[in-house]
């Protein structure tokens, strides 16, 4: 099966979980990139007032065409309890031309659950297996939880296969 992973990451802690699930899947990878500079911490009040407003970022055009893939996985931070406004803007623009699709977000402490029910909403689609780390988690139990969603992922997939 075809597999691209598409994430946003202001701090990178994002990317490293979509670089890692990459490499175990031997898959595409891209990075939606936004024309509006969320660093720093007024970068970061911005993108999370944006969020909130669910108002859509300029983003760059984008490399890869998720119609050409069977699975695409998306990763993005929580902001304010909801995805960053650059995935936000992705997934609108794609939200069609997705087949299946799998979820994964990093956050500070909370927020993942309803930013994975907002994105389920946005694609009308449920992931094959969805994915959340907390800052405590990528100290504490990375190499485990990461392992345990790539296999969780790799089994939805291969069930895929079967049907």
């Amino acid at each position: 099966m075809k597999t691209l992973v598409v994430y946003y990451s202001r701090t990178n802690t994002t990317k490293k979980v979509a670089e890692d699930i990459q490499n175990s899947l031997h898959s595409d990878i891209e990075e939606i990139k936004e024309e509006k500079d969320y660093s720093g911490a007024i970068g970061f009040a911005k993108g999370a007032l944006d969020s909130v407003r669910k108002k859509e970022s300029e983003i760059k055009p984008m490399k890869h065409n998720p119609e050409d893939y069977d699975v695409v996985i998306i990763g993005t931070p929580v902001w304010a309890s909801t995805m960053a406004s650059p995935v936000y803007t992705y997934l609108n623009q794609n939200k069609k031309k997705f087949k299946n699709v799998s979820f994964f977000c990093t956050t500070g402490s909370s927020g993942y659950d309803s930013t994975i029910s907002n994105i389920e909403k946005i694609t009308s689609k449920k992931g094959l297996a969805n994915f959340h780390m907390t800052k405590k988690d990528i100290k504490e139990n990375y190499a485990e939880d990461i392992e345990i969603y790539i296999e969780n992922l790799k089994n939805a997939i291969l069930s895929l296969n079967k049907n």
